[in-house]
């Protein structure tokens, strides 16, 4: 009673050509439609990722902490534009317009 499934290369080949043929109309649909679904939950991951905070027995990376300057460092910079003229107009200029080149 029970038959056996007997496929053919040639009846796999007909079957596909005409899926193909049906639904090839609606394929950029289908591509497009999958590229929005894919770039939607790309745009939710990255704003749940955005909210979440660090655990609090989390360890601080020192990447991420504030650079400190060595006082000496500043006062020696400090004293070397005082005694400097050019170097005195070239901070001044700086201080007023920082972005000009």
């Amino acid at each position: 009673m029970s038959k056996a499934l007997k496929l053919k290369p040639a009846d796999i080949q007909a079957s596909l050509s005409k899926l193909a043929k049906r639904y090839s109309k609606h394929a950029a649909f289908a591509a497009v439609l999958v590229v929005l679904l894919v770039y939607i939950l790309v745009v939710f991951k990255i704003n749940a990722l955005s909210k979440v905070e660090p655990a609090a027995n989390q360890p601080v990376n020192p990447a991420n902490t504030i650079p400190k300057v060595n006082q000496e460092s500043i006062n020696r910079i400090q004293s070397l534009e005082q005694n400097n003229t050019e170097i005195h107009s070239l901070f001044e200029e700086a201080r007023n317009n920082p972005f000009q080149e």
